[in-house]
């Protein structure tokens, strides 16, 4: 995985817990989708992700006791098992306490489908 000292010094305002946990979203999020831009955006305290057809598709929010990664077009992803959580209009997320939670092949999933979702809207 890429080092950033942008993303160690927006890490580095959370509990050793919840910043091994967002560097483990970050593995899946990378290694699952390497062809997706990241940007740390401070104001918004996330590591954002773009995808060249999709555009904006995800970011991992650090929490005080979790972390999120949030999908901008979430509420059309399909979620037979119901992993996401949320309730606005347009986005959703997985959910994270701890770095063993995370599932490569679930964020895999979801990335998948939020890069095709993204790109088809896109392409309209």
């Amino acid at each position: 995985m890429p080092h950033d000292a942008e993303v160690d010094s927006l890490l580095a305002q959370h509990t050793p817990e919840v910043a091994v946990a967002a560097r483990r979203v970050r593995a899946a999020v990378l290694h699952g989708r390497p062809d997706l831009t990241e940007r740390v955006r401070d104001g918004w305290h996330s590591i954002n992700y773009r995808d060249p057809a999709a555009g904006f598709v995800c970011a991992i929010f650090p929490m005080a006791d979790r972390v999120q990664l949030v999908f901008e077009r979430g509420v059309l992803l399909p979620d037979p098992a119901g992993r996401l959580t949320g309730t606005g209009r347009q986005v959703r997320s997985l959910e994270f306490t701890d770095a063993s939670q995370v599932d490569d092949g679930v964020v895999q999933e979801f990335l998948d489908h939020a890069v095709e979702i993204g790109a088809g809207l896109r392409a309209r």
